[in-house]
């Protein structure tokens, strides 16, 4: 305990260096929720930024759904890095956003985990941060492991969380274990925030972290947290290689057609059934633009196409993405029109969706635009603020707070046309603007919760727009690539 302080910080040091994670001069983006692993996180590289020449910022994502306690961790954050003296942003997500997911818990976890990256994302490429620094620990991977376990997943799935992803995410906690960064803050005299949503035990991950884990080391093996990550470790390593080897072939016998991807059919039959699933995925993945709502039911059932008496068949998949069988071919096809999905800093790739901070902007590949949204005082906005052109739309900002959520118009969506007495289907708004059917889906919609506020091109929600009582104008606009 004594030296638990110094141990640690050493600890991450090589990690660091093990893992390249960070070079001399590079700003930090350090994402922390209040929680004591990001808490030490924070304060193990603020003490080690002085000789490693770093530069950091702080990033927190209050996403609303404990009210009060969600504002508590959010201000307890802001303190925490104006004590240490660094810069804080922190984004807020409204209780709307969460309306769909309350009946499944689960659900609105991965849902909370995808704003969340997308968030310190854009956060990063704003702040001009070439790294994102999250904190993840020894006993996550473990829990993950008995996660995917539990789930079925194959060698991949199993590989756990890398300590660099895209040369952006880096885990600098990823060979620290949870007990010593409790006994880490306890000799620092640090305080932490505790989320009262990691007592539930209706989620997995709880029930693994509170009941299976003490289980397994009280009854089988007392180093369990050790070996479970390092079997992670392990698959980590051939997950490596057969990456690299699946993406060699790939590239061998995969063909871009337009928005299809094609593989040779009998060049795919001739390989070892484990390089057949990775070459699938990255067809698959090349042709959406992510793997998500896959799993490995739909890759054993695309790879069954391949058997040698079905000659032509179809399989369909999540999403609109269908897999053909046309004779010596196999093609993968996405039907849907693409979105935008932020994957790097100020990037999006198809098909999925965006957050925009504001102020800020997003690329949007998939709708081959990129969105910009600005704040300006009424003073000095247009005087004529009554119309949106085709490139930009003029709302009330302080109606709506950032970040906002960009994505392609689904069943049922609804707002309030500019001058409308009530809501209309965004579907009957577009049939009555005669824009083609297969146009309709390569229109974004800018979202403030769950509300539309802009259908972009088209028509700003009346509920956002511009009136006397407005004080600033959020200036949306399309901008050039």
């Amino acid at each position: 305990m004594k030296n638990a302080a110094g141990t640690l910080e050493q600890q991450v040091r090589r990690t660091i260096a093990r893992y390249d994670m960070l070079r001399p001069g590079e700003r930090v983006l350090v994402a922390v929720s209040g929680g004591p692993d990001s808490t030490a996180l924070l304060s193990i590289l603020h003490r080690l930024a002085p000789e490693m020449n770093l530069e950091l910022h702080v990033a927190h994502l209050d996403h609303g759904w404990r009210a009060a306690a969600s504002a508590r961790d959010a201000e307890f954050v802001r303190r925490l890095g104006v004590r240490l003296g660094l810069p804080v942003t922190v984004g807020h997500l409204g209780a709307r956003v969460w309306q769909s997911h309350a009946r499944r818990q689960s659900s609105r976890e991965a849902r909370a985990r995808e704003l969340r990256n997308t968030f310190l994302i854009e956060t990063a490429r704003e702040i001009g941060a070439q790294k994102v620094a999250l904190g993840h620990t020894r006993d996550d991977q473990a829990e993950s492991f008995l996660m995917r376990l539990l789930r079925g997943s194959g060698p991949r799935g199993l590989a756990g969380t890398y300590p660099v992803v895209d040369g952006v995410i880096i885990r600098p906690l990823i060979d620290a274990r949870r007990r010593d960064l409790l006994d880490y803050l306890r000799q620092r005299h640090l305080s932490y925030r505790m989320d009262a949503t990691n007592r539930d035990l209706a989620l997995t991950r709880n029930r693994i972290r509170r009941s299976l884990l003490p289980l397994l080391e009280r009854q089988f093996n007392p180093n369990v947290v050790e070996a479970l990550a390092h079997a992670a470790d392990l698959l980590r390593d051939e997950d490596n290689y057969l990456g690299k080897l699946a993406q060699e072939k790939f590239r061998d016998i995969a063909t871009r057609r337009g928005e299809s991807v094609v593989l040779r059919a009998r060049a795919v039959q001739e390989l070892p059934v484990p390089l057949r699933r990775r070459i699938l995925r990255l067809a698959l993945a090349e042709a959406r633009g992510d793997l998500r709502r896959i799993a490995l039911q739909h890759v054993e059932q695309s790879l069954s196409l391949l058997e040698e008496r079905r000659r032509r068949g179809r399989v369909s998949l999540p999403d609109g993405t269908a897999v053909d069988r046309e004779g010596d071919h196999l093609r993968i096809v996405r039907r849907t029109p693409a979105a935008g999905r932020v994957t790097g800093c100020g990037e999006a790739a198809s098909p999925r969706e965006a957050l925009c901070p504001v102020p800020g902007e997003v690329a949007l590949p998939g709708f081959g635009l990129r969105l910009r949204a600005t704040v300006v005082p009424r003073a000095e906005a247009p005087v004529d603020l009554r119309s949106t052109g085709k490139d930009r739309a003029y709302l009330d900002a302080d109606l709506l707070p950032g970040p906002l959520l960009i994505r392609p118009r689904r069943p049922g969506d609804r707002f309030v046309p500019l001058g409308a007495p009530g809501t209309r289907k965004v579907k009957s708004f577009l049939i009555d603007r005669k824009v083609p059917v297969d146009e309709r889906g390569r229109i974004p919609l800018v979202l403030s919760g769950d509300r539309i506020a802009w259908v972009v091109e088209h028509e700003i929600d009346d509920r956002f727009k511009v009136t006397d009582r407005t004080s600033r104008i959020l200036v949306l606009e399309k901008a050039a690539r």
